[in-house]
């Protein structure tokens, strides 16, 4: 696997993200909590939106009845919680590579 270079933020999101599907409602309050501060939609939606590019993440989208799986969420249902996404493969074989003591 090529060494991918992910920020702590990214890395936190990922490994919340390695055994469960996760709602924006959940996420935010999560990473608020862990980093101090107030974690906007707006980043998390930017960090989902890298983490889905590279891979490492997948979606579920429910609308009505039925579920999607897909690489990507529209905006709109990340808002309003019908999509929530997880960890991959990729994503868990990143997780699963040794840390650098920092």
């Amino acid at each position: 696997m090529e060494k991918l270079a992910l920020s702590n933020i990214e890395d936190s999101v990922l490994a919340m993200a390695e055994d469960a599907f996760i709602h924006f409602k959940t996420a935010r309050p999560v990473l608020g909590t862990y980093y101090e501060r107030n974690v906007s939609f707006q980043e998390l939606s930017s960090i989902v939106g890298r983490l889905s590019a590279l891979g490492l993440i997948r979606w579920r989208i429910t609308q009505r009845s039925t579920i999607h799986f897909c690489k990507r969420a529209p905006v709109s249902s990340q808002h309003n919680c019908t999509a929530a996404f997880t960890a991959t493969a990729k994503g868990k074989a990143y997780l699963a590579q040794p840390r650098c003591a920092a």
